[in-house]
Protein backbone atom coordinates (compact mmCIF):
# COMPACT_ATOMS: atom_id res chain seq x y z
CA UNK A 1 0.00 0.00 0.00
CA UNK A 2 1.10 3.54 -0.61
CA UNK A 3 0.57 6.63 1.36
CA UNK A 4 2.02 9.76 1.22
CA UNK A 5 4.73 10.31 3.68
CA UNK A 6 3.93 13.35 6.12
CA UNK A 7 6.74 13.25 8.43
CA UNK A 8 9.70 16.76 8.07
CA UNK A 9 12.92 15.81 7.86
CA UNK A 10 15.76 18.16 9.35
CA UNK A 11 15.26 20.51 6.85
CA UNK A 12 11.41 20.83 7.60
CA UNK A 13 10.70 18.69 4.44
CA UNK A 14 11.04 14.72 4.08
CA UNK A 15 13.35 13.11 1.46
CA UNK A 16 10.78 10.25 1.05
CA UNK A 17 8.38 9.62 -1.08
CA UNK A 18 5.36 7.42 -1.43
CA UNK A 19 6.96 5.23 1.20
CA UNK A 20 4.73 1.52 1.46
CA UNK A 21 2.92 0.88 4.80
CA UNK A 22 3.98 -2.40 6.22
CA UNK A 23 2.21 -4.50 9.34
CA UNK A 24 3.37 -6.83 12.21
CA UNK A 25 2.21 -8.20 15.04
CA UNK A 26 4.19 -7.82 18.18
CA UNK A 27 4.91 -11.17 20.49
CA UNK A 28 6.44 -14.73 19.83
CA UNK A 29 4.66 -17.94 18.42
CA UNK A 30 5.52 -21.42 18.74
CA UNK A 31 3.74 -24.92 17.75
CA UNK A 32 3.33 -27.69 20.05
CA UNK A 33 2.91 -31.31 19.25
CA UNK A 34 -0.78 -32.70 19.29
CA UNK A 35 -1.94 -35.70 17.95
CA UNK A 36 -1.03 -36.45 14.42
CA UNK A 37 -0.21 -32.66 13.86
CA UNK A 38 0.08 -29.51 16.07
CA UNK A 39 -1.12 -27.13 17.79
CA UNK A 40 -0.38 -23.33 17.28
CA UNK A 41 0.38 -20.50 19.35
CA UNK A 42 1.02 -16.30 19.13
CA UNK A 43 1.68 -14.99 22.49
CA UNK A 44 0.40 -17.70 24.11
CA UNK A 45 -3.00 -17.89 22.49
CA UNK A 46 -4.02 -20.49 20.00
CA UNK A 47 -4.56 -19.59 16.12
CA UNK A 48 -5.03 -21.80 13.64
CA UNK A 49 -2.14 -22.36 10.82
CA UNK A 50 -2.77 -19.79 8.51
CA UNK A 51 -2.06 -17.01 11.26
CA UNK A 52 1.02 -18.77 12.65
CA UNK A 53 2.98 -18.81 9.10
CA UNK A 54 1.47 -15.11 8.32
CA UNK A 55 2.76 -14.29 11.63
CA UNK A 56 6.38 -15.82 10.56
CA UNK A 57 6.18 -13.39 8.06
CA UNK A 58 7.02 -10.44 10.09
CA UNK A 59 10.92 -11.17 10.16
CA UNK A 60 10.64 -10.89 6.28
CA UNK A 61 8.91 -8.03 6.63
CA UNK A 62 11.02 -5.81 8.68
CA UNK A 63 14.29 -7.14 6.13
CA UNK A 64 12.06 -5.78 3.52
CA UNK A 65 11.39 -2.54 4.68
CA UNK A 66 13.73 0.33 3.79
CA UNK A 67 12.65 2.19 4.25
CA UNK A 68 8.88 2.08 4.82
CA UNK A 69 6.31 2.78 7.19
CA UNK A 70 6.19 0.06 9.80
CA UNK A 71 3.08 -0.41 11.88
CA UNK A 72 3.28 -2.32 14.89
CA UNK A 73 0.44 -4.08 17.01
CA UNK A 74 -0.02 -6.15 20.02
CA UNK A 75 -2.33 -9.38 20.50
CA UNK A 76 -5.29 -7.20 20.73
CA UNK A 77 -5.04 -5.85 17.30
CA UNK A 78 -4.15 -2.51 18.87
CA UNK A 79 -1.77 0.00 17.11
CA UNK A 80 1.49 0.05 19.70
CA UNK A 81 3.52 2.10 17.44
CA UNK A 82 4.75 3.67 13.79
CA UNK A 83 7.20 5.48 12.33
CA UNK A 84 9.65 5.17 9.26
CA UNK A 85 12.39 2.13 9.66
CA UNK A 86 14.52 0.72 7.18
CA UNK A 87 14.47 -2.94 8.71
CA UNK A 88 14.49 -2.23 13.03
CA UNK A 89 16.51 1.33 12.75
CA UNK A 90 14.40 4.32 12.99
CA UNK A 91 15.31 6.89 10.13
CA UNK A 92 11.95 9.77 10.23
CA UNK A 93 8.80 10.51 12.16
CA UNK A 94 8.18 8.32 15.10
CA UNK A 95 4.53 8.04 17.13
CA UNK A 96 3.69 5.86 20.05
CA UNK A 97 0.14 4.91 21.50
CA UNK A 98 -1.25 3.63 24.61
CA UNK A 99 -3.95 0.62 24.74
CA UNK A 100 -6.55 2.93 24.50
CA UNK A 101 -5.30 4.41 21.16
CA UNK A 102 -4.59 7.65 22.64
CA UNK A 103 -1.09 9.22 21.56
CA UNK A 104 1.35 8.60 24.18
CA UNK A 105 4.41 10.14 22.15
CA UNK A 106 5.56 11.45 18.81
CA UNK A 107 8.82 12.65 17.24
CA UNK A 108 11.56 13.12 14.47
CA UNK A 109 14.46 10.81 14.19
CA UNK A 110 17.31 11.92 11.74
CA UNK A 111 15.95 11.20 8.13
CA UNK A 112 18.37 9.27 5.52
CA UNK A 113 19.48 11.97 2.78
CA UNK A 114 22.11 10.24 1.52
CA UNK A 115 20.21 7.58 -0.79
CA UNK A 116 23.05 5.01 0.69
CA UNK A 117 21.09 2.41 2.80
CA UNK A 118 23.76 0.41 3.52
CA UNK A 119 25.73 0.71 7.08
CA UNK A 120 23.36 3.09 8.55
CA UNK A 121 24.34 2.80 12.42
CA UNK A 122 28.05 3.36 11.73
CA UNK A 123 26.99 6.18 9.48
CA UNK A 124 24.63 7.74 12.13
CA UNK A 125 21.83 7.39 10.72
CA UNK A 126 20.30 5.00 13.18
CA UNK A 127 17.32 5.96 15.99
CA UNK A 128 19.13 9.52 15.64
CA UNK A 129 16.78 11.38 17.92
CA UNK A 130 16.19 15.10 16.21
CA UNK A 131 14.10 18.29 16.88
CA UNK A 132 10.63 18.65 18.99
CA UNK A 133 9.49 15.68 21.01
CA UNK A 134 5.83 15.29 22.58
CA UNK A 135 4.67 13.21 25.69
CA UNK A 136 1.19 12.84 26.16
CA UNK A 137 -1.00 11.43 29.50
CA UNK A 138 -3.80 8.90 28.72
CA UNK A 139 -6.69 11.72 28.13
CA UNK A 140 -4.49 13.14 25.64
CA UNK A 141 -2.78 16.20 27.66
CA UNK A 142 0.63 17.35 26.28
CA UNK A 143 2.89 16.36 29.65
CA UNK A 144 6.21 17.61 28.09
CA UNK A 145 7.99 18.12 25.67
CA UNK A 146 12.16 17.37 24.19
CA UNK A 147 14.44 19.33 22.14
CA UNK A 148 16.89 16.70 20.53
CA UNK A 149 19.80 18.03 18.06
CA UNK A 150 21.38 15.11 16.22
CA UNK A 151 21.51 12.70 19.09
CA UNK A 152 21.90 15.15 21.80
CA UNK A 153 19.51 16.12 24.12
CA UNK A 154 19.30 19.62 24.29
CA UNK A 155 16.10 20.52 27.25
CA UNK A 156 12.99 19.58 28.38
CA UNK A 157 10.44 21.84 28.78
CA UNK A 158 9.05 21.58 31.63
CA UNK A 159 12.03 20.00 33.10
CA UNK A 160 10.35 16.54 34.72
CA UNK A 161 11.25 15.86 38.83
CA UNK A 162 12.00 12.18 37.84
CA UNK A 163 15.65 11.88 37.26
CA UNK A 164 16.17 9.70 33.59
CA UNK A 165 19.07 9.10 32.10
CA UNK A 166 19.52 10.06 28.38
CA UNK A 167 23.27 8.66 27.81
CA UNK A 168 25.93 6.56 29.35
CA UNK A 169 29.50 6.48 28.25
CA UNK A 170 31.48 3.71 28.81
CA UNK A 171 35.26 4.83 28.99
CA UNK A 172 38.66 2.96 29.90
CA UNK A 173 41.67 5.34 29.78
CA UNK A 174 39.54 7.96 28.10
CA UNK A 175 38.62 5.74 25.20
CA UNK A 176 35.47 4.37 23.80
CA UNK A 177 35.46 0.90 25.65
CA UNK A 178 32.33 -0.23 23.41
CA UNK A 179 35.19 -2.19 20.89
CA UNK A 180 38.47 -2.19 23.32
CA UNK A 181 39.69 -5.48 24.35
CA UNK A 182 39.51 -5.83 27.92
CA UNK A 183 41.17 -8.19 30.63
CA UNK A 184 39.21 -9.06 33.88
CA UNK A 185 41.22 -7.17 35.36
CA UNK A 186 40.38 -3.95 33.60
CA UNK A 187 36.49 -4.23 34.17
CA UNK A 188 37.09 -2.08 37.12
CA UNK A 189 39.51 0.42 35.28
CA UNK A 190 36.41 1.08 33.59
CA UNK A 191 34.68 4.90 33.66
CA UNK A 192 31.10 4.90 33.54
CA UNK A 193 29.80 8.66 32.97
CA UNK A 194 26.37 9.53 33.21
CA UNK A 195 24.12 11.98 31.72
CA UNK A 196 20.84 12.89 32.91
CA UNK A 197 18.50 15.15 31.54
CA UNK A 198 17.16 17.17 34.59
CA UNK A 199 19.18 18.09 37.85
CA UNK A 200 17.64 15.43 39.73
CA UNK A 201 20.81 13.08 39.78
CA UNK A 202 21.26 9.96 41.93
CA UNK A 203 23.61 7.19 41.71
CA UNK A 204 22.07 4.80 38.79
CA UNK A 205 22.63 1.15 39.58
CA UNK A 206 25.37 -1.21 37.88
CA UNK A 207 24.53 -4.73 36.93
CA UNK A 208 27.63 -7.45 35.80
CA UNK A 209 26.30 -10.53 34.30
CA UNK A 210 28.34 -13.61 33.49
CA UNK A 211 26.94 -15.65 31.13
CA UNK A 212 27.65 -18.95 29.45
CA UNK A 213 26.26 -21.29 27.45
CA UNK A 214 24.25 -24.20 29.80
CA UNK A 215 24.75 -22.59 33.23
CA UNK A 216 22.65 -20.14 35.13
CA UNK A 217 23.21 -16.81 34.47
CA UNK A 218 25.53 -14.87 37.54
CA UNK A 219 24.20 -11.43 38.55
CA UNK A 220 26.37 -9.06 41.04
CA UNK A 221 24.65 -5.50 41.35
CA UNK A 222 26.72 -2.92 42.77
CA UNK A 223 27.22 0.98 43.32
CA UNK A 224 29.13 3.20 41.38
CA UNK A 225 31.67 3.33 44.24
CA UNK A 226 32.37 -0.29 44.05
CA UNK A 227 33.54 -0.37 40.19
CA UNK A 228 37.06 0.59 41.33
CA UNK A 229 37.02 -2.56 43.85
CA UNK A 230 35.53 -5.07 41.74
CA UNK A 231 37.23 -8.06 41.49
CA UNK A 232 35.68 -9.94 38.20
CA UNK A 233 37.94 -12.68 38.15
CA UNK A 234 37.04 -14.24 41.87
CA UNK A 235 33.42 -13.36 40.52
CA UNK A 236 33.94 -15.32 37.76
CA UNK A 237 35.19 -18.39 39.99
CA UNK A 238 31.63 -17.67 42.29
CA UNK A 239 29.61 -18.24 39.39
CA UNK A 240 31.12 -21.35 39.10
CA UNK A 241 31.15 -20.94 35.01
CA UNK A 242 34.29 -22.27 33.85
CA UNK A 243 36.71 -20.09 32.27
CA UNK A 244 37.26 -22.74 29.34
CA UNK A 245 33.26 -22.18 28.13
CA UNK A 246 34.18 -18.43 27.06
CA UNK A 247 31.52 -16.54 29.49
CA UNK A 248 30.12 -13.16 28.57
CA UNK A 249 30.49 -10.03 30.12
CA UNK A 250 28.05 -7.83 30.17
CA UNK A 251 27.54 -4.27 32.39
CA UNK A 252 24.21 -2.90 32.46
CA UNK A 253 23.46 0.77 33.97
CA UNK A 254 20.15 1.43 35.48
CA UNK A 255 17.95 4.27 35.90
CA UNK A 256 15.17 4.91 37.40
CA UNK A 257 12.74 4.58 34.44
CA UNK A 258 14.09 0.93 33.82
CA UNK A 259 16.00 1.90 30.95
CA UNK A 260 18.88 -0.01 30.66
CA UNK A 261 22.40 0.65 28.87
CA UNK A 262 24.38 -1.96 28.15
CA UNK A 263 28.04 -2.78 27.61
CA UNK A 264 29.41 -6.25 26.11
CA UNK A 265 32.91 -6.55 27.16
CA UNK A 266 35.17 -7.72 24.73
CA UNK A 267 37.35 -9.91 27.43
CA UNK A 268 40.62 -11.27 25.89
CA UNK A 269 42.17 -14.28 27.50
Amino acid sequence: MLVPYLGLGQSGKSVYKNLVTKKILLGSSSKKPEGIGYGYFINGKRVDKIAYDSFQGNSRYIKECCPCILQMYNSDGRLVNEGVRCTDAPVGWWKAYYTTGNLKESGQFKENDSGNWDNLCDRGYCGVKVGRWTYFDEQGKTLYSEDWKEGEFVRQLPEQLIPELWKVDFLLQGQNAKKLPLTLEQISELQIVSYYKNKIRPEPTIKLLIEASGHRPFVREIVFAELKSLDARKLLLASGIPADKQPRFTLEVFNSRDKVYRLFLNIVR
